[in-house]
Formats: C-alpha cells, structure tokens, sequence
C-alpha cells in the first residue's frame, strides 16, 4: 500500500477523484457527501478525520507558534492519523509508510529539527524502543503485530529516548484501559485482536501537548 499512488479514486465506479473534489472538509460538503461521477455516499469517517487532523494542527499552532517543532509534530500527526485509521480499518500498518517515517526521521536527525535530538540520539531511541516492544510481543506469543514493532522504532527515531518510552508506557496503559472497558460492554472478547497504532497515537499525542 501506497500513500501517494494510486491517486484517490471512488471504490465503486473507480473513478480517479479530481483534486478540487479532494479539499479536506470543503469537497464533502459541496459535494453532499456523495460521489461526484456515480453518487455513491461518501463514509462519514472521512470528514471525521479530516475535522480531526485540522483540529490537532489548530491546537499544536496555539501550543507552538510557527516555529520548526510546529510543522515537526503536525508532519508526525499526519503519519500516525493515517496509519491509525488503516490499522482499524484492515488490521495492518503499510511498509510503504512506515518507510516514511524513517526517513523522516533521518532528516529531522541530520538537521537537529527536535532540541536535544540528533541522528544518533535518534537511532538509540529507534533501536530501544523497537526492541522493547519485540520483547514485549516475544513474550506475548505475537500479540503485536510487526507493523507496531517497526512504527515505534521509527518513531524513536524522530522523537528521541524519552519520548519514545513515555509512548510506549503509555500505549499500553491506554490499551489496556480500552481492552477492558471494550470486555466489560462485551463488544470484545479476550482472543479478539484490537488495533494498537491508536493507542500509539494517542500517547503520542499526550506525551506532545501535556509537555
């Protein structure tokens, strides 16, 4: 899976979509939600997320100004919202993105974007945090998916060792709260698979805004 080919297309008349019918937000309202060439209805879940990837970028603009951290998390942001939404939709996190990251990674090591993050500080936190979580799912008999394994090491690589342990930590206290609420309603049961990548995100996003 790619994030920049095939262009968008509508999955029923498999129509490439114009960019004027793919303006976040602005496309499905003139649009009426539904699709330009066969009217089939747009998901609701992709406004959702345009509303909530905007909303995020609003909040780290009050938070950081237009300094370098600013477009330093919303590019992150980015990465991980589609990569959530993915992951709980087909129960996968593309190579293809992931690949992204890392490079990602690299340029913010080389050109020092973080404080206190360079490419080397960077590869041990990558290195770190991917090996804590094949431990994790060593143990756990391949609970964790390897696309989990791979986007926490590129994710240590851009935010550094002590951000990528406090999302670690703080990916499973979030799961494991959800997991056990989810049980409790009995929408899940204990062998059912939930997808982790949100649970990355949302640390991440915890970890950022209540620094």
């Amino acid at each position: 899976m790619s994030i920049v080919f095939p262009n968008s297309f509508c999955p029923k008349c498999e129509k490439a979509i114009k960019w004027y019918d793919n303006i976040p937000l602005f496309s499905y309202l003139a649009l009426s939600g539904k699709c330009r060439f066969c009217s089939v209805k747009i998901p609701i879940k992709y406004p959702i997320v345009e509303f909530i990837t905007a909303l995020l970028f609003i909040i780290f603009f009050l938070k950081f100004g237009l300094e370098k951290t600013y477009f330093f998390y919303i590019i992150l942001t980015g990465y991980l919202i589609v990569l959530t939404f993915i992951d709980i939709d087909k129960k996968e996190v593309p190579d293809s993105i992931i690949v992204f990251l890392f490079l990602t990674g690299f340029v913010f090591g080389i050109f020092e974007i973080k404080e206190y993050l360079n490419i080397y500080t960077g590869l041990i936190a990558g290195l770190a945090g991917g090996f804590v979580i094949y431990l994790i799912n060593f143990f756990s008999n391949g609970k964790i998916g390897e696309g989990d394994i791979k986007l926490i090491a590129a994710l240590g690589l851009c935010v550094g060792l002590k951000d990528i342990g406090l999302i670690v930590f703080g990916s499973f206290v979030i799961g494991g709260i959800a997991a056990a609420i989810l049980l409790l309603l009995k929408k899940k049961g204990r062998r059912d698979e939930l997808a982790f990548v949100p649970f990355i995100t949302a640390a991440f996003l915890l970890v950022v805004l209540l620094k």
